[in-house]
């Protein structure tokens, strides 16, 4: 505890060289430093755990986006940050002291950020920009519904979603916002099919698609612009815009764009007799509310793209029909 004590010293003397944190201790293996808040959890990759820890924060880790930087002080091995706080871990750091040769090695590190910015990402400021972040393991399909405060998943196919995780910046609000989708990451697809509107109660709808086997990790961040409070324009009532008349053994999905329809077998056999008749073309308007309704045919029908900007202004329903043999559809959809 001496040396420790003259190891902070002429920190102490020089307050605006002092590092926000310091940590030492013996390694012999690999142990992961993660600090949070003023809070430090050491967890062990490979080895024995760390030994006589002695660590000290003379500032809070802001729940804002930083860049530490680390000063190794002493160490014979590797050590690296691993993770920068940022809104989609929780603003958590994320420090690796890899120690591979024989017996522990002695570590002393410091870390720096800027403790002047205490405010959360996204903190009440004319033009912000607020922010949605969701991890979660998917296995084939599921669509993810965020309103408020909250996100719901749902296995539309395969098994239900594993670890999910989600953080707000701010609530999304109870009017009608544009959201965008940024920061896609998994080996699949991953679509916004759904705009927060009132008629979905200001829901924002994302699907992921995973065509491999077995579970795969997708994170994705849906960001959008703070609403002014200023009026927005009436929402024109949804006029007949489209026929679409098919018969349908499995599942398919029909995909409407200005004047065009393209259909796709996504699980069966082809589809019989499909005919589509436009009414109108779809406009390139995002304040769409499109509205589907089955005339005929025994199974699901249901949007699950809906126009912006982010598709081009796509339409997208699918039909699902798990009944014996094919079935005759009949659909309309309006906007």
């Amino acid at each position: 505890m001496k040396f420790f004590t003259f190891l902070l010293f002429p920190w102490i003397l020089c307050a605006q060289d002092r590092p926000q944190f310091i940590w030492q201790g013996d390694v012999d293996g690999i142990d992961v430093l993660y600090l949070r808040d003023n809070v430090v959890n050491v967890k062990v990759q490979e080895g024995a755990p760390a030994a006589n820890q002695v660590f000290k924060f003379y500032d809070r880790l802001p729940q804002t986006r930083q860049d530490l930087r680390l000063e190794i002080r002493q160490g014979r091995g590797y050590v690296h940050i691993i993770d920068q706080p940022r809104l989609e871990n929780a603003y958590t750091a994320a420090i690796s002291i890899e120690d591979r040769q024989a017996g522990t090695g002695f570590y002393s590190i410091a870390l720096y950020w800027d403790a002047s910015n205490r405010f959360f990402e996204g903190a009440h400021s004319p033009g912000r920009i607020d922010q949605l972040v969701w991890t979660g393991k998917v296995d084939d399909e599921a669509l993810i519904s965020c309103r408020a405060k909250m996100c719901e998943s749902k296995a539309t196919q395969g098994a239900p979603v594993n670890d999910e995780s989600f953080k707000f910046s701010k609530p999304l609000p109870n009017k009608d916002v544009e959201v965008t989708l940024e920061g896609a990451l998994g080996r699949g697809q991953i679509r916004l099919v759904e705009q927060p509107r009132q008629s979905n109660n200001y829901t924002a709808r994302v699907s992921i698609r995973d065509p491999q086997s077995g579970s795969a990790e997708y994170s994705f961040t849906l960001s959008w612009g703070r609403p002014t409070g200023k009026q927005l324009p009436q929402i024109v009532a949804a006029e007949r815009g489209l026929v679409w008349r098919g018969a349908v053994e499995g599942r398919v999905r029909v995909a409407l764009q200005s004047g065009s329809a393209f259909s796709e077998v996504v699980q069966g056999k082809p589809i019989k007799g499909e005919h589509v008749e436009f009414i109108r073309p779809i406009p390139s308007r995002s304040d769409l509310q499109p509205i589907i309704k089955k005339l005929g045919g025994r199974g699901r029908v249901e949007i699950v793209e809906f126009p912006s900007q982010t598709n081009h202004y796509r339409l997208v329903f699918e039909i699902t029909d798990s009944g014996e043999g094919a079935d005759n559809y009949e659909i309309e959809v309006d906007w």
